[in-house]
C-alpha cells in the first residue's frame, strides 16, 4: 500500500498522542517512555508498531582491535534471538530499535514490556534487487509487536526487561553498583512483613533503614521512608514486591504528559510515496506550522568507520545498514544516529525530482534543529569539544537531540520530509550514474513473497522445484514437551518407510501454532530452527522433521501449522549485504547548525 492511499483506509490512526518522551519516573535515570492510556496484558504498546529495526552485523567483528565503547549503539542494541528474522541476517546479529525498544529504561521489578514471537515484520517485496537502484539502501525489518507483559496503567513508565545481567557488564557495574535488584526488593518485602503489625511511625522506619544501609544499601534503598507510603506498599500482602517498585518512582498522570512530554506517535510508518525509499514517515495527526513532529535524541559514533562492513580477508565491502539512518557533516568522522521513528523521515529539496509526493519543485514539509531546552544533556552537550563528546560516549553516555519541526501545515496520512541537504543529494546522484545489477546471488527469491504465496514445498517437490540459493526454511520449535517425550529416529531413519517413522517417532504438532497461548510466552525459549516439510494434511496442516537436537536427525512432528513455517533468506544473502547497496549518511540542509569544534576532520588538517 502506497503511502498516498493510507489516508482513507488506515484505521488504525490514533488522534491523541500515547507513547510519550518525559523525564523518568526514577529519580535521576534521564528520560523515559510513557504511556498515557491504559494497556491490557497482551494488547500492543502502539498499535501502530514500534518503528523500523536496523540490524548491525558482527559489529565486533567488523571493527577488529578497535574498542567497540565509540560506537554509541553499543549500550543500547539487543541480540537477535533465534525466533527473529534479524537473526538470520549474519553469523552474529544485533538490532537496533527506535522508540521503546531504544529509550525505554529498565527496573528489575516493574517491567511492563515484551514482545511476541509472531511479531517480527520483514519485507523484501517492495523493491527488486534486480531493478530498483534502492535495493538493500533501507532496513526491511519493519517493526517489531511490542506488547504489555501486565497491566500497565494511564501515566505509567514503560519498561523493558534488559536482563540483571545487563547491570553487572563491565561498563555498568560500577555506574550501577547500588541500584537495587529484584533481591533486594524481596529482601525488603521480607522486612516489611516483619513490621507489619507494629504500624511503625516515620522515625522508626528511619531508624529500620539506617540499620539495613549498614549491612546492605540497595535493599535499605527501596524500604519505606513514610508511615504513609509502609501504608501504600502493605495495602496488598502477595504484591509487596511490586508496591515496593512503584513506591521508588515518581508518580507521573496522564495530564503531567501532555504538559511536560513530547508526543512520540505523531508518525507512522508506511511505505513511502517515494520510488525506491521504502518506508516513509506518515503523520498520525494534523500538525500545523511550527508545531514538534517528533524528538530526536541520538547516538553518537564517534567514527563512521565503525561501521565498515568487511569481507573475511578484512576488506571493506561496504558499510552497515546503520549509516544510512545517521546524521553527519563532511568535516567530522562523528555521526549522530537518532533512535525514535524520526529516522523513516526520507529527503525532498526543491533541488531535485524525486518523485511521489517529492516531484519537480517541491520542497521539504519539516526540518532539523537542535533541541536545547527538553533535553537539558543536549544543550550542554552542543558546547562540548569533539574530544570531550568522545570521552563521554567511551564512558557510556549519550547526551545530543535533535526537533523536527513542521514548515507547513501537514495534514493526517501526509507524509514528512526533510531536507539531506546538497552532499547526500550528490552522493545519491552518483548512486544513479553508477548502479548496475548485482552479479552475485543471481539464484534469488522474494522470502516475503514465499511467505505471501503459502509456497511451502515437500521435499518430494523440492527434489523437482528447488527454492533459489538465498532461501531456508524454518519452523517454530519451543520445549513444549518434556525432554522424554521426543523420540529421535535411529541414525538410518532415511531408510524406514515414511509410515513406519510416523507411526513410531511422531508427536503432535499443534501446539506448535503461533496464535496459541503458548507463543506468548518467551519462559518456553522458542526458536526458528531448520525443517523439512514431508507432507501437507488437511486445514493446512502439515508432517515436518524439525532439526532441534540433531543437525542429522529430526524430530517428527504431525499436525504442525503451516502458520508456523518460515521462510529467510540464507546469511549474508539478503539485499542489505549487496556490495553495490546505497550508503550514506543523512547530512543537514543548514551545515552552520553543525558546530565548528566538532568538525575533527578540519581541525586536523
Amino acid at each position: 500500500v502506497r503511502g498516498e492511499e493510507i489516508a482513507s483506509i488506515d484505521s488504525k490512526f490514533e488522534p491523541v498522542c500515547s507513547i510519550y518522551l518525559a523525564e523518568s519516573s526514577i529519580p535521576n535515570a534521564g528520560m523515559g517512555v510513557f504511556t498515557s492510556k491504559a494497556i491490557p496484558k497482551g494488547a500492543q504498546i502502539s498499535s501502530t508498531g514500534d518503528g523500523p529495526i536496523i540490524v548491525l552485523h558482527d559489529i565486533l567483528q567488523n571493527m577488529g582491535k578497535t574498542p567497540p565503547q565509540g560506537l554509541g549503539h553499543m549500550e543500547y542494541i539487543w541480540d537477535a534471538t533465534g525466533y527473529s528474522p534479524e537473526h538470520f541476517e549474519a553469523e552474529h546479529s544485533s538490532i537496533a530499535q527506535a522508540t521503546v525498544g531504544a529509550l525505554a529504561n529498565y527496573h528489575p521489578v516493574l517491567m511492563n514490556v515484551g514482545d511476541e514471537i509472531r511479531t517480527s515484520e520483514y519485507d523484501d517485496s517492495i523493491v527488486d534487487r534486480n531493478t530498483d537502484l534502492g535495493a538493500g539502501a533501507f532496513s526491511y525489518h519493519r517493526s517489531r509487536n511490542l506488547t504489555a507483559s501486565r497491566d500497565i496503567s494511564a501515566g505509567e513508565e514503560l519498561f523493558h526487561n534488559y536482563g540483571e545481567q545487563w547491570l553487572e557488564e563491565t561498563l555498568r557495574r560500577k555506574r550501577y553498583k547500588h541500584v537495587a535488584r529484584k533481591l533486594n526488593y524481596e529482601m525488603a518485602s521480607n522486612i516489611v512483613k516483619g513490621f507489619m503489625s507494629d504500624n511503625l511511625d516515620d522515625a522508626s522506619l528511619s531508624a529500620v533503614q539506617g540499620i539495613v544501609d549498614i549491612y546492605d544499601k540497595r535493599t535499605a534503598s527501596v524500604l519505606p521512608k513514610t508511615r504513609l507510603v509502609n501504608e501504600s506498599v502493605l495495602t496488598d500482602s502477595e504484591s509487596i514486591v511490586i508496591n515496593l517498585g512503584k513506591a521508588s518512582l515518581q508518580q507521573r498522570s496522564a495530564e503531567w504528559l501532555a504538559q511536560n512530554g513530547r508526543c512520540m506517535d505523531n508518525l507512522v510508518p508506511r511505505i513511502s510515496t517515494l520510488p525506491q525509499a521504502g518506508n516513509g514517515a506518515f503523520a498520525q495527526r494534523f500538525l500545523p506550522e511550527g508545531s514538534l513532529v517528533i524528538p530526536a535524541p541520538t547516538l553518537q559514533t564517534m567514527d563512521e568507520k565503525y561501521l565498515d562492513s568487511k569481507n573475511r580477508d578484512g576488506s571493506v565491502k561496504n558499510s552497515q545498514m546503520l549509516l544510512n539512518y545517521c546524521i553527519a557533516h563532511e568535516d567530522s568522522t562523528m555521526l549522530l544516529c537518532p533512535i525514535t521513528r524520526a529516522i523513516l523521515i526520507n529527503h525532498c529539496s526543491e533541488r531535485m525530482d524525486f518523485g511521489g509526493k517529492c516531484g519537480e519543485g517541491v520542497d521539504a514539509n519539516a526540518k532539523l534543529q537542535f533541541d536545547s531546552n527538553f533535553d537539558a544533556e543536549s544543550k550542554v552537550w552542543q558546547q562540548k569539544s569533539f574530544n570531550e563528546i568522545k570521552e563521554d560516549v567511551h564512558a557510556g553516555r549519550r547526551g545530543l537531540s535533535f526537533d523536527v519541526i513542521t514548515t507547513r501545515d501537514i495534514q493526517p496520512g501526509e507524509e514528512v520530509f526533510i531536507d539531506y541537504g546538497d552532499t547526500w543529494e550528490e552522493a545519491w546522484k552518483e548512486h544513479i550514474r553508477s548502479w548496475q545489477p548485482p552479479v552475485e546471488y543471481t539464484s534469488y527469491m522474494s522470502v516475503t513473497k514465499l511467505t505471501n504465496d503459502h509456497d511451502i514445498r515437500t521435499t518430494v517437490e523440492l527434489a523437482k522445484n528447488p527454492y533459489a540459493d538465498n532461501v531456508a526454511v524454518k519452523c517454530i520449535f519451543g520445549a513444549l514437551y518434556d525432554e522424554h517425550d521426543f523420540g529421535s529416529p535411529p541414525s538410518n531413519w532415511r531408510e524406514m518407510s515414511d509410515a513406519a517413522l510416523i507411526q513410531k517417532y511422531s508427536r503432535p504438532g499443534g501446539i506448535y501454532s503461533i496464535s496459541s497461548k503458548e507463543s506468548r510466552n518467551l519462559d518456553y525459549r522458542w526458536f526458528y530452527l531448520p525443517c523439512d516439510i514431508y507432507f501437507h494434511g488437511d486445514d493446512d496442516r502439515l508432517t515436518v522433521g524439525i532439526y532441534a537436537v540433531s543437525n542429522d536427525v529430526p524430530l517428527i512432528f504431525t499436525d504442525y501449522p503451516s502458520e508456523s513455517v518460515r521462510f529467510v533468506s540464507k546469511k549474508y544473502t539478503s539485499d542489505e549485504h549487496l556490495p553495490n547497496s546505497f550508503r550514506h549518511p543523512i547530512g543537514l540542509a543548514d551545515k552552520t547548525m553543525f558546530p565548528e569544534q566538532w568538525k575533527n576532520l578540519k581541525l586536523n588538517e
